[in-house]
């Protein structure tokens, strides 16, 4: 589970910044432990409590998306990093503050921490579009900070992990300076026992997923085996989970789906490109075809480009959806509110900050420009706790500033009144439309 997420001069946030899945101590009684986990930590008298969701608004191009890609961005450093990077290469999620001379050729800071058993985890990165500057993955617990990976800006590479380990001295010996230690060792390094980084690997992989939603509205080609269109076709089981409550629950004239498999000839010029990028696994030649069954006065089959925009985005995110309630994931999931109606969207998240049961331990982080989870509907409280919405703008030098709402003092008053205060500008982060003219 996420802790925090951190950072400094990517893309368009150039100063320091923090997004805090820790939940606030919120007064009104409708909150109390809503929406989130109760983590115990060994040391604390009292259980960690963390956020199951958070939602960031903000106006366009105000850094939204940014603050979402450091996620994926530290995730592909982190796990990816080392079968992906070419020596030489460009580290590919290297994007510093372009609008100033100091930073756009500056290191790019990220890190995170996360929950580790009964403890703490953190990774922290700092790199340059060649190199990797420096490295850090520790562990902290009722005794205090263990170093598991030390690297330097030097060059050298300790940490309780390769000191106490005679393989990873060995793997960490000749580093590529575009590769994570944590990566490497990951691919390479021992499997099982006190040297291996697999759970430390799986707690940073597990806490950054990251799915852009931009385009879900589009048919979309999975590639690979293990693709959710593959499991779809080939699990009953889950299928008919995602048909339950995801595609019958929102759109009431679907009632039963078909799968089937077809050759499918990939362009030279695609296939290229993506032995070129170094894609993992056997490139398909055959694909799922997704056909849905409608009723209505003449029941039939619909194909799933001729579908509506939001039985699309379900669809597409219906992988995802499952992970949330069967694994322990935090999802970062961009644009998720494109092409779905308010309640559907409000459902959504309800669904994850409300669990049917305590066991469910995932979170969700999204960007979203719907405002109505910030109001009461049908008499209950809004989706989003105060501790659960972030904001975004941009300042005039262009750089993202992030804050929380928490920051705003608010009484405990049970008026739910956020979105009236965030549309009449009390928050920061509004559009300015002033200037807009036919």
């Amino acid at each position: 589970m996420l802790v925090r997420l951190f950072g400094c001069n990517f893309r368009s946030i150039k100063k320091p910044f923090e997004l805090s899945l820790v939940a606030a101590d919120l007064t009104r009684k409708e909150d109390c432990n809503r929406g989130t986990i109760a983590v115990p930590i060994s040391g604390m008298a009292e259980p960690l409590r963390l956020l199951r969701t958070l939602g960031v608004y903000g106006p366009n191009a105000s850094g939204k998306s940014s603050l979402l890609v450091a996620a994926k961005a530290l995730r592909w450093l982190a796990t990816e990093s080392s079968p992906r990077s070419k020596p030489d290469q460009k580290i590919a999620p290297y994007e510093p503050f372009l609008l100033d001379d100091k930073t756009k050729a500056a290191p790019i800071e990220l890190g995170c921490d996360v929950v580790f058993k009964k403890s703490l985890l953190r990774y922290e990165i700092k790199f340059t579009s060649k190199a990797i500057q420096t490295e850090f993955l520790t562990l902290i617990d009722k005794d205090g900070e263990h170093k598991l990976i030390e690297r330097n800006a030097t060059g050298e590479i300790r940490g309780q992990l390769i000191l106490d380990n005679e393989a990873n001295r060995l793997y960490v010996r000749e580093m590529q300076p575009n590769v994570a230690v944590l990566s490497k060792l990951a691919q390479h390094g021992p499997r099982n026992g006190k040297g291996s980084v697999n759970l430390y690997y799986k707690a940073i992989r597990n806490a950054t997923h990251h799915e852009d939603y931009a385009d879900a509205a589009e048919e979309m080609i999975k590639l690979g085996e293990s693709s959710a269109d593959e499991k779809f076709a080939d699990d009953p089981e889950y299928r008919e989970w995602i048909m339950k409550h995801l595609i019958r629950a929102a759109d009431i004239g679907i009632s039963d789906v078909l799968t089937r498999r077809e050759s499918f000839k990939m362009p030279a010029s695609i296939r290229e490109s993506l032995e070129k990028s170094g894609f993992p696994g056997k490139i398909p030649d055959t694909r799922v075809i997704v056909e849905f069954l409608h009723a209505g006065a003449k029941s039939g089959t619909i194909s799933f480009g001729e579908e509506s925009a939001g039985t699309k985005k379900l669809f597409n995110i219906a992988s995802r959806w499952w992970a949330l309630a069967n694994e322990e994931i935090a999802l970062f999931a961009d644009e998720l509110s494109a092409s779905l109606h308010p309640r559907l969207l409000n459902g959504l998240v309800g669904s994850v900050n409300e669990p049917p049961t305590e066991k469910m331990r995932s979170q969700l982080i999204f960007a979203t420009h719907d405002t109505g989870l910030l109001e009461s509907q049908d008499g209950l409280p809004p989706a989003l706790r105060r501790d659960q919405v972030y904001f975004t703008k941009k300042d005039a030098q262009g750089s993202t500033e992030v804050y929380s709402l928490t920051e705003f003092k608010e009484d405990a008053r049970a008026v739910h009144n956020i979105r009236k205060r965030y549309l009449s500008g009390l928050y920061g982060a509004l559009p300015s439309v002033e200037k807009l003219s036919l």
